[in-house]
């Protein structure tokens, strides 16, 4: 769980923002926005992952900046499902909090998280947020990341740009002092593919010809 526990001391930053600007930061989600094609997925998601970075750096097929879209939808969830909720499937028919929900509590809850690219090929990953503790209020997220992609070295790195919350800017300072109050090491090793740094805030991912 403690993977999670970021995510809730940002919840806290949006609930004071909430106080003092309500309307800059409440934005309901659209379930249209989640790439359905990975929660439909029936196979075992590091599987997929591993034949979408084979086709990206030996067979070197189009579109690589959608195969690295779809590489870290696949990621979030497998990290999701492994290590925080088993049950979490949103776009299903189930309509228990374990599968609506990351993570759901008295306090706040944590109702999605996917990334989507801009027209730019920055890649946007979105953490949707909430409380209805004493009033609902409900935003999102956004850390706009930098792909590098190194087709020698067969690596993606994404390197931190900028963070959102809904559309008003929070430092990196800001994410530092929030971060400082947690074992990052933890937190990185709860990541199931790849290698998440949280001092550089870059994430890096790397496959082997080798099996």
């Amino acid at each position: 769980m403690k993977i999670i526990k970021i995510l809730l001391v940002v919840v806290l930053v949006v609930g004071i923002i909430g106080v003092i600007g309500f309307n800059k930061v409440h934005i309901e989600m659209d379930e249209a926005d989640l790439p359905t094609n990975v929660y439909e997925e029936d196979a075992d998601l590091m599987n997929i992952v591993n034949t979408r970075l084979m086709g990206l750096f030996i067979l070197s097929v189009g579109n690589e900046y959608t195969v690295v879209e779809e590489v870290i939808n696949l990621v979030i969830l497998d990290t999701v499902r492994e290590n925080v909720n088993l049950e979490y499937d949103p776009i299903s028919d189930c309509d228990t909090d374990e599968c609506n929900y990351i993570l759901q509590n008295k306090n706040y809850y944590i109702n999605y998280a996917w990334a989507d690219l801009t027209e730019d090929n920055q890649l946007i990953v979105h953490i949707s947020v909430g409380s209805d503790k004493f009033v609902h209020i409900n935003t999102i997220i956004d850390f706009y990341m930098d792909i590098d992609i190194n087709y020698l070295g067969y690596e993606i790195s994404l390197t931190l740009d900028q963070l959102f919350v809904n559309e008003m800017g929070m430092s990196k300072d800001t994410l530092d002092k929030i971060l400082s109050n947690f074992d990052k090491d933890n937190i990185e090793a709860k990541v199931t593919k790849g290698d998440l740094d949280l001092e550089e805030y870059k994430y890096t991912l790397s496959f082997s010809i080798l099996p």
